[in-house]
């Protein structure tokens, strides 16, 4: 009996203790995990989702999930999961185990080369449990995954194979939840942070934060500020990365939420402050938030844009180097006049090989302060010993400033890079910029109203931006191309070619901080410009047919109405006689000529009221006509009838109306005149020996008036305003030449460099002083191919074209090849190049003796899918707010206007 007893009591105690442990178990499994507080803290994104299906849907809608699935990362994604739903169960579908339930996945940086993720799948149900077992045993019944186990730290971590593609991912099981990663590193890293007791959540400072619960919202995201530079440095070059780093500690963390709309992808949310000694937040320590005013004087061409928007701009400088800068205190008072703007524009570049110009814009208080303790700060730099440099440009002063680097003493490290620095006043900013050329390119933009406040597809950008923000990034993916190219580690800039479509797709981008009491709202804006109605892509749409009673001989020269300055053009008949036809596709004003006129139509801005006129040459003539098409007073100007004009060059040196025209002739002699006719000294004529290449140049250096002149022969020469020869040319080339030169223009003479190509195909680059600084020699395949360099329509970048016996080469500013061609004749084309910012880029190329134009877009693809007829080089307009291109030809007694567009 006792033995029985004893027996019955040993069982008890068993079945007690097993049912302990199963209830233990039991209790465990049931045991609610907070996924966050699995993620590791290096994450520097986390992405929780709740609804898988719509998001994809909405991707798609976008056209983001058409590039994004392209990605490599993406792509190896998919085919796993497309492998796995091949063995999975019955109807249950992997997509629908992960459909409808909160997903978190975790971005990392893992070494020092690659992005990983980490996925967190609750297992909600028994009927999940039994799908994922089932998935389980098939796949090790699969010949397509390898699977193996092993212990680590008490936990059990499978690692699935995938034999077809040779991709891994590594899993376990904990309370209920799956966490997978292609990374066994990340995975391992996750147990021992389980293992740690009571981990904290990374984003437990947004505990009550979900805007799932929101309509239209489909991802919270977590941002890590402070791992961010960690995944930027894997594609920015070393040197960036102290600025990378110093702007990422504005904030320390934040939680947006995540819109999609057609074309755009929004993230808004909070952030919360870097308080850290010496970070960014720490020094500016902005209050109010303030407006992009700066807008209205951003060229278009601006690729990325740094906007502070701080009540105290002096907040930007290191403080601890302030008293090393000599005058410390000047510039000091300085630093303290510029108020609550100031801003670094980068500038569209042109090639991977050359630096973007810069621009600092900073928003005076007092101007007329400002602008004395400048005088002040220049007169003890120079110490009586240098005279200050200064320029006039129309109603605007250029001066040059002889204090080194001077924007990163007065704004901080963020504006190093002026070894000198060209500042002019623009109502109430000051604008710094390190050349010259810079300045006058943007007061050009501000004149013509090239600027983000006149644009229609900026402003519809900036509509969607904040409009107030204390800290704002703005980029144009394809204005910084090149840019993104050039600073790109080496590794990683083939995956930036690759990704091109999905990076310039949406080429609209901001980023903005603007503070909310003790938080920052902040802003991520990827848009994709938008696109109105139109002509459907690679398709002509006829707009306008004029027939005409003489067939035509010219192109249709590009112009601007004389009243509202809308683009329209003029063509010459056989007759001789010029028609203007207007934007609204209507005759306008009539000019009967002497001959054909030579050249192109300059047009000139007259009078106090600055009304366009218009200039052009005959073969013995000179004309300006108003837009009624009467000479103006004192014209024409009639040269010896034994001279043949071969065109006419129009000089503004100072942007004041006091205008040089300046002619040449057959046999390379050069005629100057002022606007009322009279001959300038050194230039009746000045004669150069040869025939020209091209149109005389006048550039602008230090204060110096530089005429460039490229002769056929292959000589050339720079001549003051006097005609006389500066030192160091002429020089020759060693080979003819017979198109035109690019100037890029520096501080001095020394620094400007001009590239030009010999027929032969040798690229010279040379600087103002007269100094060949490099040479190099394009593929000739045969002695008949010839070279010729073709600047683009604004003449800020060019191509290079190579033709040989029917074929034609484009080749772009550093030297690599864009396509080839090969045509029905041998005979010589022309080759127009149109560059309208970014991608919007145009080549033509004509056919004489057929008489056809073919359009390429930038990959050289062929527009419209045929040829046009056309027997003159073609003009092109863009128009920014449809997307839409304009062109006009002619062909026999017809212009016809046509309409096409781009995707």
């Amino acid at each position: 009996m006792p033995k029985r007893i004893l027996f019955y009591f040993i069982g008890f105690v068993l079945l007690a203790s097993l049912a302990y442990y199963g209830f233990s178990r039991w209790k465990d499994s049931r045991e609610k995990v907070d996924l966050w507080s699995l993620v590791p803290e290096n994450a520097a994104f986390v992405v929780e989702t709740n609804n898988h299906t719509a998001l994809v849907e909405h991707l798609k809608e976008t056209g983001l999930w058409e590039n994004f699935s392209m990605l490599p990362f993406a792509q190896r994604f998919e085919d796993n999961l497309a492998w796995l739903d091949s063995v999975a169960p019955g109807n249950q579908r992997l997509a629908r185990f992960l459909d409808k339930k909160n997903i978190l996945t975790s971005v990392h940086v893992v070494g020092k080369s690659d992005i990983d993720f980490v996925y967190y799948v609750p297992v909600k149900s028994v009927g999940e449990h039994r799908f994922l077992r089932t998935l389980t045993e098939n796949v090790n019944k699969s010949g397509f995954f390898k699977e193996d186990s092993r212990d680590y730290q008490g936990f059990l971590l499978t690692n699935i194979k995938n034999t077809q593609l040779g991709s891994s991912f590594t899993y376990f099981s904990y309370h209920n939840n799956i966490i997978l990663s292609p990374s066994p590193v990340l995975v391992e890293e996750i147990v021992r942070r389980i293992n740690r007791d009571n981990p904290t959540s990374l984003a437990a400072e947004f505990k009550t934060t979900n805007y799932l619960n929101q309509p239209g919202v489909f991802a919270n995201v977590f941002v890590n500020y402070r791992a961010l530079p960690e995944v930027l440095g894997l594609f920015v070059q070393e040197d960036l990365m102290p600025q990378v780093r110093y702007l990422a500690s504005f904030c320390r963390n934040g939680m947006l939420e995540l819109k999609l709309e057609r074309d755009k992808l929004f993230l808004n949310g909070f952030s919360n402050p870097e308080n850290l000694k010496d970070s960014f937040y720490a020094r500016l320590q902005p209050a109010r938030a303030q407006p992009v005013q700066v807008k209205e004087y951003l060229p278009s061409r601006t690729a990325m844009l740094f906007h502070f928007g701080v009540e105290e701009v002096a907040r930007l400088r290191d403080k601890t180097k302030v008293k090393e800068v000599a005058n410390a205190p000047l510039v000091d008072s300085l630093a303290h006049t510029f108020r609550k703007e100031v801003a670094l524009a980068y500038l569209e570049a042109y090639n991977i090989n050359s630096s973007p110009e810069k621009i600092v814009f900073a928003r005076m208080e007092d101007p007329k302060r400002t602008l004395n303790l400048l005088k002040q700060l220049q007169a003890k730099s120079t110490s009586g010993s240098t005279n200050a440099l200064t320029e006039q440009y129309g109603s605007y002063t250029l001066q040059l400033l002889h204090v080194p680097e001077l924007p990163s003493q007065l704004f901080g490290n963020l504006f190093a890079g002026f070894e000198q620095s060209y500042v002019v006043q623009v109502d109430n900013y000051l604008v710094f910029a390190s050349e010259m050329a810079t300045l006058r390119s943007l007061l050009d933009d501000i004149s013509t109203e090239s600027v983000w406040g006149k644009s229609v597809a900026q402003k519809a950008f900036l509509e969607e931006t904040l409009q107030e923000g204390n800290f704002s990034v703005f980029l144009n993916t394809v204005n910084a191309w090149y840019i993104l190219s050039r600073y790109m580690q080496d590794e990683s800039r083939e995956d930036l070619l690759q990704n091109a479509n999905l990076i310039k797709r949406f080429n609209q981008v901001s980023l903005q901080f603007s503070k909310v009491e003790q938080q920052y709202y902040t802003s991520f804006l990827l848009r994709r410009q938008e696109r109105t109605s139109g002509p459907d892509k690679d398709g002509f749409e006829e707009e306008l047919v004029l027939e005409f009673k003489n067939r035509l001989t010219s192109r249709p020269f590009a112009i601007q109405n004389a009243i509202d300055r809308s683009r329209e053009v003029a063509v010459q008949d056989s007759s001789h006689v010029l028609h203007n036809v207007t934007a609204s596709d209507k005759e306008g004003w009539t000019d009967t000529l002497s001959s054909a006129i030579r050249g192109t139509i300059q047009q000139l801005e007259v009078g106090p009221e600055k009304k366009l006129r218009y200039a052009f040459a005959t073969f013995n003539r000179i004309y300006a006509v108003d837009n009624e098409g009467n000479d103006l007073e004192n014209f024409p100007f009639n040269v010896s009838d034994s001279l043949q004009l071969q065109r006419l060059s129009v000089f503004d040196y100072e942007k004041n109306g006091n205008y040089r025209l300046l002619v040449d002739d057959e046999l390379g002699n050069l005629y100057m005149y002022d606007i009322r006719g009279n001959g300038i000294v050194g230039w009746q004529p000045r004669r150069m020996d040869y025939r020209l290449a091209s149109a005389p140049q006048h550039l602008r250096v230090g204060g110096r008036d530089v005429i460039l002149v490229l002769l056929e022969n292959g000589y050339v020469y720079a001549l003051n305003r006097e005609g006389e020869t500066l030192p160091g040319f002429p020089f020759s080339l060693r080979s003819p030449v017979t198109s035109d030169a690019v100037a890029r223009l520096g501080a001095d003479l020394r620094k400007s460099e001009v590239t030009v190509v010999t027929r032969y195909g040798e690229v010279v680059v040379f600087n103002l002083q007269g100094r060949v600084l490099r040479r190099q020699q394009l593929l000739r395949p045969s002695k008949r191919a010839m070279f010729d360099l073709v600047p683009e329509n604004s003449g800020k970048s060019f191509i290079i074209v190579r033709q040989d016996q029917g074929k034609v080469a484009v080749f772009d500013q550093d030297m690599k090849e864009i396509f080839e061609k090969r045509y029905v004749t041998s005979a010589p084309k022309l080759v127009q190049y149109f560059h309208f910012g970014g991608d919007n880029k145009i080549y033509a190329i004509t056919e004489t003796g057929p008489q056809k134009t073919y359009l390429y877009d930038a990959e050289a693809n062929i527009i419209g899918k045929r040829s046009l007829e056309s027997s003159q080089p073609v003009t092109i307009y863009y128009n920014e707010a449809s997307n839409n291109y304009t062109l006009y030809k002619v062909f026999r007694r017809e212009l016809k206007k046509v309409s096409f567009r781009l995707e």
